[in-house]
């Protein structure tokens, strides 16, 4: 009996652990934020390691540059464009979707955004 509750404690355990998803909370979001004339976006993961965040920006370095930095429970997370264009903010989206598996919501503002609703609001700009 005590191995049957153990295996159930075991695969509970494990399972509750792959559940956790990375949370990421755009901090920029605010009065005065203007896309048009930032370069350096600044987010909070929580969930995830510095070496799930290297990971997923590894394929991203010709468009912008990840700086990840633990704080406790959360990882400030730092991504400086290296040229402002539509193309490396948009890339930016890749990269948040690949760093929380394209399905977990981005909070900006108190409002959650899936990648694509946040790309097209906070990185993406109409040039005119």
């Amino acid at each position: 009996m005590k191995k049957i509750l153990g295996l159930f404690v075991g695969l509970a355990f494990a399972a509750f652990t792959y559940a956790q998803e990375t949370a990421i909370t755009f901090t920029d979001a605010g009065a005065g934020y203007d896309p048009a004339s930032t370069t350096v976006f600044n987010f909070e993961f929580s969930g995830a390691t510095t070496e799930s965040i290297t990971e997923a920006s590894a394929l991203y370095g010709d468009y912008f540059n990840v700086t990840a930095t633990e704080a406790g429970e959360v990882h400030n997370v730092v991504v400086t464009l290296v040229e402002d264009t539509e193309m490396a903010r948009k890339v930016i989206g890749r990269f948040l979707a690949t760093a929380t598996s394209h399905k977990t919501p981005i909070t900006a503002g108190g409002t959650a955004y899936s990648v694509r609703e946040f790309t097209d609001a906070y990185l993406v700009y109409a040039t005119e």
